[in-house]
């Protein structure tokens, strides 16, 4: 966090776009991801009912070809019977489109045709819901993810043929599936017989799902990218050139102390308020330094032409003001003296200051300093004894103290 707050403006609020652009970039590859497989799960159910409504469409058109045309059939023609022919033509469309098709039933006489786990307990709910004409689910299957798509039959009159009283049945079919042994007979009409089952493996289907997130990914990616250097060459013109800007003329007037510099208004948003309330401020700044400036330059002129000395000083003695009539009467510099303790300047012979200091002094006997004019010793360079005439005043800047003599020599 903290190398964070020390980075430019300019890195922080990219680093922020970017952030948010890479979230809203995740959020909407995820929906696009849902989205498209939504739309392979919705492709596969329509593939599998085409297919399984093929597989069905036969088995029916082929029985209504065989009671049309009075075909009898026998242990020759078997491979005519409906649901062996449908079951054999899924076989071979299956090698061609890669599914499995099958027609499976829980009461099954071809052991091709019987119903895995799955598809039993499809079977079972179909049975159980007249009204539901078809189920699907995606599955594992030997670690592949496959669609499995169920979708019912019933009992016809040419089912009936075969499947329903046994004692009716073709002598071929009772030859090869004993009525003691076999338990696809008694059906009726309108029975559940079995299903269409249709298994459709999603590996193709993802791959083509992940062919078309990797190009909506690029070009989606470059979007953002796009909008990324766009929405920064904005924030670098809108923003932080302004404010950057700004501070290198804050950093000039420090430098030069000269209040003359303005800075170009660049539109009236807050940047350009910013801007016209930064030279405002600027202007005032520049008239209040010039009255200060006018009120010191009189102050100078006030104090050095003064016909008495003028020691300004803190209340911890610290001399911060030496005009130049109190250099000639103490022989010291300003250079000299300036910083160094108003006790100094005074005489061994003020006994009472020396045994206290200069600020418990001050403390005790300021007050009785300021409402009158006392006599002083003092205390020449070469450290000659002189006595002086002092007037003390007192005043208060920014919290502190400070002290101003007017000294004159007193014979």
């Amino acid at each position: 966090m903290l190398q964070f707050r020390n980075l430019g403006l300019f890195t922080k609020i990219s680093i922020i776009i970017l952030l948010i652009l890479l979230g809203f970039f995740s959020l909407f590859t995820f929906l696009n991801f849902r989205q498209q497989r939504a739309f392979i799960l919705a492709e596969a159910v329509e593939k599998a009912r085409i297919v399984a409504f093929e597989a069905i469409r036969t088995r029916e058109y082929l029985s209504g070809q065989l009671l049309e045309g009075g075909v009898e059939l026998s242990k020759q023609r078997y491979g005519l019977v409906p649901v062996v022919a449908s079951t054999r033509i899924g076989e071979l469309v299956s090698r061609d489109i890669g599914y499995t098709i099958r027609q499976v039933s829980d009461r099954y006489r071809n052991a091709n045709n019987a119903p895995d786990d799955f598809e039993l307990r499809v079977l079972d709910l179909l049975r159980q819901r007249q009204d539901l004409q078809e189920h699907y689910d995606v599955v594992d299957m030997d670690g592949k993810k496959v669609f499995r798509y169920l979708h019912s039959f019933k009992a016809d009159t040419s089912c009936l043929e075969c499947h329903g009283d046994p004692g009716r049945a073709p002598d071929f079919i009772r030859e090869m599936f004993p009525a003691e042994t076999d338990k696809a007979y008694h059906y009726e009409l309108g029975d559940a017989i079995g299903a269409a089952s249709v298994s459709i493996p999603l590996d193709r289907l993802y791959r083509q799902v992940y062919a078309n997130m990797g190009t909506d990914v690029l070009y989606s990616g470059g979007i953002f990218l796009a909008l990324l250097i766009f929405l920064g060459a904005l924030i670098r013109i809108a923003v932080t050139r302004p404010l950057a800007r700004l501070g290198l003329v804050i950093r000039e007037i420090i430098r030069t102390g000269r209040f003359d510099k303005k800075i170009p208004r660049g539109g009236m948003d807050e940047i350009g308020l910013l801007v016209d309330s930064f030279n405002e401020l600027n202007d005032h700044l520049r008239e209040k330094t010039e009255h200060l400036e006018e009120s010191e330059k009189r102050f100078r002129v006030l104090t050095e032409t003064a016909r008495d000395g003028i020691v300004s000083f803190l209340s911890n003695g610290q001399i911060i003001l030496f005009n130049r009539r109190a250099e000639k009467m103490f022989g010291y510099s300003k250079r000299e003296i300036i910083g160094v303790s108003v006790e100094k300047l005074i005489h061994e012979e003020c006994t009472s200051l020396q045994e206290v200091g200069i600020t418990a002094y001050l403390k005790e006997e300021a007050g009785a300093l300021v409402r009158s004019l006392h006599k002083v010793p003092g205390r020449k360079r070469d450290g000659s004894l002189f006595y002086l005439e002092v007037s003390l005043s007192v005043a208060e800047s920014e919290g502190h103290l400070f002290y101003t003599a007017i000294v004159r020599e007193r014979a």
